[in-house]
């Protein structure tokens, strides 16, 4: 690199092959999230997001940007995250890594999302699973995505509630797993499908008093049941949500 005269070499063209080959391949596996903060379910039930576990609203819908739909691997090891290998959807699967200290790479599916209304609404957050209940509930969640790009490819962002739900486990007692239900469809634009599901009011109706910080928020309204329609459900009955309300005050 010393040499500053005109007679520098040029890089030999399977070097340069080598070299675009190897940008391209690490560009691939690198997933840089944007400075989204994290949304997560915690061993209470509850989903927060943020470096704070701000406490996602009940009820609230987000949009899921499919465009940043991710899968690979994931390690941790005592609780800190040791290595990861992610690529976008759209191309195969990675290899597993091989085991760090002895603890395999888990699967893990990554998915960035837009909170639709409540008090969320308008953030960003970036959602990563690798706990065995989400891996289903998202395996899941794409097999209702592959059927409705076959169906109505226009619409292919699911609009999604979150809930959670437990079971037992033998080791580590009470268990929390996330369901996904799906409530409508939006375009890349994050618009709603009004012509084939019902209209996704995107305003929330101002609180009649102003909200303490960091207080619970109140749940936007039940997702109640209903039966399965085409697509099938997500981890959980599909439901079609109408105009919210929120609960009356006592």
């Amino acid at each position: 690199m010393s040499d500053t005269g005109n007679n520098v070499p040029a890089l030999p063209d399977d070097y340069v092959k080598q070299l675009m080959s190897g940008i391209a391949d690490s560009r691939a596996q690198t997933i840089v999230a944007g400075g989204k903060p994290f949304f997560r379910l915690l061993k209470s039930g509850k989903f927060v997001f943020g470096q704070t576990n701000e406490e996602m609203q009940p009820g609230s819908r987000w949009v899921v940007n499919i465009r940043a739909m991710t899968h690979g691997y994931s390690c941790w090891v005592d609780g800190v995250l040791e290595g990861e290998v992610m690529v976008p959807m759209t191309q195969p699967l990675p290899r597993r890594p091989d085991p760090i200290d002895g603890v395999p790479f888990k699967d893990q599916r990554g998915m960035e999302m837009r909170c639709y209304d409540g008090d969320d609404q308008g953030v960003e957050v970036l959602y990563k699973i690798n706990s065995t209940g989400g891996i289903r509930a998202i395996a899941a969640l794409l097999t209702t995505i592959y059927d409705q790009l076959a169906r109505r490819p226009a619409y292919p962002c699911p609009v999604l509630r979150f809930t959670s739900d437990t079971y037992q486990h033998k080791k580590h007692g009470e268990i929390a797993t996330p369901t996904f239900h799906v409530v409508g469809w939006a375009n890349m634009n994050g618009d709603p499908d009004e012509g084939d599901q019902p209209a996704l009011p995107l305003q929330q109706a101002a609180s009649p008093e102003p909200a303490p910080a960091r207080r619970r928020k109140a749940p936007l309204g039940e997702a109640p049941a209903a039966p399965a329609e085409p697509g099938g459900p997500v981890a959980s009955a599909q439901t079609h949500i109408g105009q919210r309300r929120r609960p009356s005050a006592a």
